[in-house]
């Protein structure tokens, strides 16, 4: 009888246990490894902006976990050898504007950083690069020629009074260059010379010559190394030089009119 009871006993004890043990399943834990996507829209490369203006930095950030101050931005002036800081952990809405610096360059780019919670990141630079320079002069205007003495050739055009935002501004000189043929922006000519004043003669050319084509080019000479970049030009007559050559090389200027 005692067994009895002492085995009831337990088997209500036994029982019992399952009573007293709870379990349940958590929330599903997503461990992120994935970095965010960036796309950087400008300058991405190529673009020709000016110092003292404001343009906008633009770029395409997307993850799921995007912190809301996720973006950094830098520049570089040295094609990425060095960056400085523009603004750091700002709001990730595609759009920064920046004051350009005074500074020019050719070789310019600006990085982007976007981070997400989980410590993921992406950092890409544009693609290739910018130019900040000064605000160029206007292009000359009313380009012509004279060949009446059927010897020389007479080349005039319109003084420039006002860079290409229409603020005034006075050039420092003119750069004339020629060809045999007709060719855009980025082909190569020669140049012939410069000139501070709005006229230049090319000296024998229509003995030879039934058809010549000219390119006046204003140029601002804020470095004070134009004269120098010029005499090392000319002193190799039967060398051509592209317009952006010869862009990089004066550091400012813009293409006038063509005959």
């Amino acid at each position: 009888m005692q067994k009895a009871a002492l085995l009831c006993i337990l088997l209500v004890f036994v029982s019992g246990l399952p009573a007293l043990v709870g379990y349940g399943d958590s929330a599903p834990v997503i461990n992120d490894t994935v970095d965010p996507a960036l796309t950087i829209t400008a300058p991405n490369g190529g673009e020709a902006w000016y110092i003292g203006d404001t343009n906008d930095i633009t770029w395409i950030a997307t993850d799921t976990n995007i912190l809301p101050n996720s973006i950094s931005i830098w520049y570089s002036l040295n094609d990425g050898t060095d960056y400085l800081s523009i603004i750091e952990n700002t709001f990730n809405d595609g759009i920064h504007p920046w004051t350009l610096p005074s500074v020019q360059s050719y070789n310019a780019r600006v990085r982007i950083k976007v981070s997400d919670s989980f410590g993921n990141f992406t950092q890409i630079a544009s693609a290739n690069p910018f130019s900040i320079t000064h605000v160029p002069p206007k292009p000359p205007e009313g380009v012509s020629v004279d060949t009446s003495n059927n010897q020389d050739v007479v080349i005039t055009w319109q003084p420039v009074t006002q860079n290409i935002y229409n603020s005034p501004l006075t050039p420092d000189g003119y750069i004339v260059l020629y060809n045999e043929t007709p060719y855009e922006n980025d082909h190569s000519y020669y140049i012939l010379g410069n000139s501070d004043t709005t006229t230049y003669t090319h000296q024998g050319v229509a003995e030879f010559w039934d058809k010549m084509f000219y390119k006046v080019v204003a140029y601002k000479n804020y470095r004070g190394d134009v004269d120098n970049v010029l005499a090392n030009l000319l002193a190799n007559p039967d060398a051509k030089i592209s317009l952006a050559e010869l862009k990089a090389a004066i550091h400012s200027y813009n293409i006038g009119g063509e005959k």
